[in-house]
């Protein structure tokens, strides 16, 4: 018969080797209502009760469990606790040992918000990764192992952040992309070629002028180049080119000489070369022409951009020979023999209106629009023995309605009411033309509208011109003694002669003459 007696109450029953012998324990969790025998014999081991098996905590059959949680969700035994146990694990997923492909393995887990777990489709796993907030990690990137395409359809698509690396020499490849989508990196010609074809023309010009740094890159003329003959005398000699987008890049232009094949003769210095005209009609220069030979040369510009050589050219001359204006007169004629008080004439200058009068210093009436009223034919200033350049200015002061008076070079001996002019010009209203009718622009009531007469052996150029264009015309002409003269033709523009479109002045004005 066994001495248990003593009785040792603790809240968890001592390890094998560390109870007590022939005592009882009584295992009472902190707080609870009840406790649990446990019997102890002289060599450490538990006894066994023979009845009450429910009280006991030997084996699955007979252990009781006294935790309050656990008899609150119903379990009263170690055996309904393990048969809870293992239905719960038979729930629950194997650990992963082999490797699988989503042809085999078809599902993934998915969990809700509350802790609900369904299957999903393996293959839709990381199809939609744009939806996440993505961060990368050291090492993280990604491979294309096939074509792959991002179709924004239609919506904005930003890459912000960026390092701005513009003066980096080593970023000069380009993202580039083709009809079709295909990105790829490129040296950026292709796009730099085709950029002219899609732009208009003011686009290309604005682009263009950008590129000069401000400065016009618009196509460059030269319709005149004056003095159109110099002297090779060991000075300098002022030369201005007529015509338009003239006005260089200060930091980036060129004026070279050439022949008439536009092979280069001599540089201008940049310093000799006047370009503060920024309407760009006129560009001047300085130079001494004795460092190239005698001939006929072609102005080449440079504007930062493009080169433009003169279809215009101009003569470099052992001498000149200045003609002395001094003594020039003007003989003069009016019509039906009548008197004009309003002529003004001096050695350089024939200046007349179309009012006429009586000897009675009454009005008289013309017989129809656009009869000569008056004529002045100058006195002779060379022969059609010479070569020569004369240059006049032909205008009106102000309006004069829309009769064309004339002015030009003929080679008359005496003067008449008739238009004699074997070359020249037409003026009127808004209107400086040739002999033939052809227009130039920039008509104005000033002395800017000129007349050049270049006589060169057999061969007679004439240029008119003014500050915005000018048209030009080469006669052949006979070489003899004949005088070379100056003649104004101011004709009426109604019959009234007293009227105000009558009482504007034509002015033929020298503005230089010389041999060569």
């Amino acid at each position: 018969m066994s001495n248990i007696g003593k009785i040792i109450r603790v809240n968890a029953l001592p390890p094998q080797g560390e109870r007590e012998t022939n005592v009882i324990y009584q295992v009472a969790a902190p707080g609870a209502a009840t406790y649990t025998d446990y019997a102890i014999d002289e060599n450490g081991d538990m006894k066994t009760p023979a009845t009450d098996s429910a009280m006991q905590n030997v084996s699955d059959n007979l252990v009781k469990i006294s935790d309050p949680d656990l008899l609150s969700e119903g379990f009263l035994t170690q055996a309904q606790f393990n048969q809870n146990i293992n239905e719960e694990l038979d729930h629950k997923l194997n650990i992963p040992l082999v490797d699988g492909n989503i042809q085999d393995f078809t599902k993934v887990v998915g969990m809700d918000v509350n802790g609900n777990t369904a299957k999903l489709p393996a293959g839709d796993l990381g199809k939609n990764v744009a939806n996440s907030s993505l961060t990368t990690v050291p090492g993280a990137g990604l491979t294309l192992g096939a074509d792959w395409a991002l179709n924004t359809s239609g919506l904005y698509y930003s890459i912000t952040g960026l390092t701005d690396i513009s003066s980096d020499t080593t970023f000069n490849t380009l993202l580039a992309q083709n009809a079709s989508g295909r990105l790829g990196k490129s040296n950026g010609k292709g796009a730099f070629m085709s950029l002219p074809n899609q732009l208009t023309e003011n686009e290309k010009t604005a682009w263009k002028t950008g590129m000069n740094g401000g400065w016009t890159t618009a196509t460059m003329s030269v319709f005149l180049i004056n003095p159109i003959v110099v002297d090779n005398a060991n000075n300098n000699k002022y030369v201005s080119l007529i015509g338009a987008n003239l006005n260089l890049n200060p930091a980036s232009f060129s004026v070279t000489i050439c022949d008439i094949n536009g092979v280069h003769i001599a540089t201008v210095p940049n310093s000799q070369v006047n370009i503060n005209n920024t309407t760009g009609q006129n560009l001047t220069f300085y130079f001494n022409f004795s460092t190239i030979p005698v001939g006929t040369y072609k102005i080449k510009l440079w504007n930062g951009v493009a080169t433009y050589l003169s279809g215009v050219t101009f003569r470099v001359a052992s001498s000149l020979d200045n003609i002395d204006l001094s003594g020039i007169t003007w003989n003069v004629l009016n019509y039906g023999g009548h008197i004009n008080d309003n002529i003004i004439s001096n050695n350089t200058l024939f200046s007349t209106d179309a009012t006429l009068k009586d000897s009675g210093g009454n009005s008289i009436n013309f017989p129809t629009s656009a009869t000569i009223a008056t004529t002045g034919l100058s006195s002779q200033i060379c022969t059609m023995m010479d070569n020569f350049v004369i240059e006049v200015a032909l205008f009106f002061d102000f309006d004069p309605a829309l009769s064309d008076s004339f002015g030009g070079l003929c080679t008359d001996t005496l003067n008449s009411l008739a238009n004699t002019l074997i070359s020249g010009a037409a003026v009127q209203r808004n209107s400086f033309k040739s002999l033939l009718g052809q227009t130039v622009p920039g008509a104005s009531y000033s002395n800017a509208q000129r007349i050049i007469f270049q006589k060169s052996e057999n061969i007679l150029t004439t240029v008119i011109y003014t500050n915005s264009g000018s048209i030009s015309s080469i006669a052949n002409v006979n070489i003899n003694n004949s005088p070379v003269k100056l003649k104004a033709i101011r004709t009426c523009h109604d019959t009234t002669g007293g009227s105000q479109y009558n009482a504007r002045f034509l002015n033929l004005q020298i503005i230089s003459a010389y041999k060569f």
